[in-house]
């Protein structure tokens, strides 16, 4: 049996392991969660060259690959990489 692993699973995953690493800290709001997770990331810019992406299917009706936003945050990568150890700091 093979297991396929998608990015946006593995993603969650981890950040729901680093969302209860920042509750055992006594944090137990979930916005003030969330606030943790998205004020701890390290920003990712937009990448150069979006081509790179242009075989996955688009959400809107099929139009190309485009990042919008700033390095702070961006439709391709959101807040940023997730850094625990900012998190719980």
């Amino acid at each position: 049996m093979r297991f396929r692993t998608s990015f946006v699973c593995v993603t969650a995953l981890a950040a729901a392991g680093v969302a209860a690493l920042v509750m055992s800290q006594g944090v137990k709001s979930p916005g003030a969660v969330r606030a943790a997770l998205d004020n701890s990331a390290d920003p990712i810019p937009c990448p150069p060259d979006v081509s790179i992406y242009s075989f996955f299917p688009a959400v809107d009706n099929g139009a190309a690959q485009a990042c919008q936003g700033g390095a702070g945050y961006n439709s391709f990568n959101g807040h940023g990489q997730i850094n625990a150890l900012t998190a719980v700091s």
